[in-house]
């Protein structure tokens, strides 16, 4: 089973609070999926869950007459699609009026009905990719108009949000973990906003472990660099001139650069008891002689 599919199966398993919530979460299905026509309202899902949950809300949202069919598709392979039908009929109007004030942007702010348009929306057309992966939070929203209101409604409320165009969906989506957490508590989706919280807390922890190695074994590779140059450098000059040419100063340096191949420029000055701006001094003295050998041997 899919990260989303863990994070749909806990919320199928959570009732709305009450009936606010139950009618917001069923015009963001109803929005999404683009069902509501001009006689009847039709979802056509391949989820049971979600068809059970609508059927099973429409019983307690309204007293109408909804019908609950499946059928064999042969589009893209052979599968199964659940159809929820609520036909034109006494009250069917009223219905309709009643979900649609939630439609307005103010009236959304409601705290019962913000938090059940976007359960509605990602249950019928939402991803969420495991945070092992990535951080995104989808929503692949049949109309435009569907979309944007989606989009408006989590503008209203700061997240960073984008809206686009993809594989003949229109696209909402969330990148910021922390709003995807804050998203995952709106919706009632409580045990996964800990499991994602953790990971994201564990991945944050492995990834300044290896920052932090990365950054040693750099730093260590710089130091066995810089010092096998210099040791190659003294070499030359040993060959070409000798060290006993040096003057007192660069001998000491030359010698004890031979003497401690490992040490860092740092610890090399600590040792010489000079600073590390005295040390870098000295051996770029040792460098101009060198380079002036080369030159004469030219």
């Amino acid at each position: 089973m899919s990260y989303s599919a863990n994070v749909k199966s806990e919320l199928f398993n959570v009732p709305n609070e009450n009936n606010s919530e139950n009618l917001a979460e069923l015009l963001g299905i109803f929005m999404a999926k683009n069902s509501i026509k001009e006689n009847e309202i039709r979802l056509s899902t391949e989820n049971i869950a979600l068809a059970k949950r609508v059927y099973s809300n429409m019983k307690k949202a309204a007293g109408l007459t909804i019908q609950l069919r499946y059928l064999t598709s042969k589009k893209l392979g052979i599968h199964k699609v659940y159809e929820v039908i609520i036909p034109f009929q006494k009250g069917y109007i009223e219905f309709l009026k009643s979900i649609f004030e939630f439609k307005n942007l103010e009236s959304s702010m409601n705290e019962n009905i913000f938090k059940g348009l976007i359960k509605g929306y990602f249950l019928s057309c939402g991803y969420i990719k495991s945070p092992e992966k990535g951080y995104a939070l989808d929503f692949f929203i049949d109309t435009e108009d569907a979309a944007t209101f989606l989009y408006y409604l989590f503008k209203k409320i700061g997240k960073r949000v984008f809206q686009a165009d993809k594989k003949n969906k229109n696209l909402v989506y969330i990148r910021n973990s922390e709003d995807i957490l804050d998203i995952l508590i709106i919706i009632n989706a409580v045990s996964t906003f800990f499991k994602y919280e953790d990971t994201i807390i564990n991945k944050e922890i492995r990834n300044k472990v290896n920052r932090n190695m990365n950054w040693e074994i750099a730093n260590e590779t710089r130091k066995i660099s810089t010092s096998e140059k210099q040791l190659k450098m003294i070499e030359k000059i040993d060959e070409a001139a000798g060290l006993n040419n040096l003057s007192d100063v660069l001998q000491e340096t030359a010698r004890m650069r031979i003497e401690n191949p490992d040490l860092s420029l740092q610890e090399l000055a600590d040792l010489m008891n000079i600073s590390k701006s005295g040390i870098r001094n000295r051996f770029r003295r040792l460098t101009e002689y060198y380079e002036e050998l080369m030159e004469d041997e030219k």
